[in-house]
């Protein structure tokens, strides 16, 4: 036979008493013109005042100025909508130090059904706030700083491109010149004339390969005829070395600013890097466009796909992509990455004037 358990007022006044002062977080309760009628020993405690001595005050006995008007600005919203809410609120403790509350706020009715005051469940979240904007800020500083050593690095990138061209590739051609010369200018033997022409297509090689290696390093298409030409040169490079077939569409009609440039460049390489280590792709395309005023870049390729576990893995993560993610976030915009059994499609989209033009 089950039996039904009967409180009398008193205990069910003491189960009440019990749980509003068992717990960590700050209870309270006021009327209208916000005078306290009710407060648990935990806020009491925090008020640093007993709970007898702080009923009857209001908040302008216990806070500054600055936070009284926060307090009743809340209290009064609720009490206006007669809708509990949650909030977040930022007081001062009695010894000055600032402190955040997520707070819980309800109204109160009377017998008739009328907003009589309002109540308070508050929990203290000081400290999670504050290492939330802790590491807020380390994300906004290591983003600052990938944006620096990215634009110092492609300065950097630019210098030696400049050297490779103008001091160490233009050398090589008077070299190449000079034993020319010499084999027409001179009776050589003829051992001496299949050497003299041996150096002279092993500097042509040399050439070559300072050339490709400069344009690799900074390609100056890229900064002298535009992003469209240095993305045909990059698709020729892949397809020579990698037996990638890539095809490049572009219908832009304005040119891009240089940091716009060069970083949608530097994206669609690593894109590319990515294809051909991970991917197992034999096409490739790189198209773009313009859309809803935003540039978009979009690399594709017809390889295996990944799955969210290898992007969370690192297969298309490590610092190459960490730095491009941290340069479209500088320009405002967003990367994207779509993938699946039949491939991957990235997207880059940032906001562009020409694209009012």
């Amino acid at each position: 036979m089950s039996h039904r358990l009967k409180h009398e007022p008193m205990k069910t006044k003491e189960l009440l008493d019990a749980v509003v002062n068992g717990t960590s977080d700050l209870i309270y309760a006021k009327d209208l013109e916000g005078n306290y009628l009710l407060i648990n020993r935990e806020a009491a405690k925090w008020y640093g005042k007993p709970a007898q001595e702080i009923l009857g005050l209001d908040d302008s006995d216990l806070f500054p100025d600055e936070v009284v008007q926060v307090l009743r600005e809340n209290d009064h919203r609720v009490m206006a909508s007669a809708v509990s809410s949650t909030m977040q609120e930022r007081v001062v403790d009695r010894v000055g130090r600032p402190c955040v509350f997520l707070s819980t706020k309800g109204p109160l009715f009377d017998a008739n059904g009328r907003v009589s005051g309002i109540f308070s469940i508050s929990r203290d979240i000081t400290e999670q706030v504050q290492a939330q904007e802790l590491l807020l800020s380390n994300q906004e500083q290591l983003s600052a700083l990938a944006i620096e050593l990215s634009s110092a690095e492609e300065k950097e990138r630019r210098r030696i491109a400049a050297d490779l061209h103008d001091e160490i590739g233009q050398n090589l051609a008077l070299a190449k010149l000079k034993l020319s010369d010499c084999r027409h200018d001179f009776k050589l033997p003829a051992a001496a004339t299949r050497t003299v022409r041996e150096l002279e297509l092993l500097l042509e090689r040399t050439i070559q390969e300072v050339r490709t290696l400069t344009f690799q390093i900074s390609p100056p298409l890229l900064y002298e005829v535009g992003l469209e030409a240095a993305l045909d040169w990059l698709a020729e490079e892949f397809q020579a070395k990698h037996k990638l077939q890539v095809r490049v569409e572009s219908d832009l009609h304005a040119p891009l600013d240089e940091e716009l440039g060069t970083t949608l460049y530097h994206v669609a390489r690593e894109l590319l890097v990515n294809v051909v280590k991970h991917a197992g792709a034999g096409k490739v395309s790189i198209t773009i466009g313009v859309a809803e005023k935003r540039l978009e870049l979009k690399v594709s390729d017809d390889g295996k796909g990944f799955s969210h576990q290898a992007e969370e893995g690192g297969m298309i993560s490590g610092f190459g992509l960490f730095n491009i993610r941290q340069r479209v976030q500088h320009l405002g915009g967003q990367l994207e990455f779509a993938s699946g059994p039949g491939g991957t499609e990235v997207t880059v989209r940032v906001p562009w004037s020409g694209a009012d033009h």
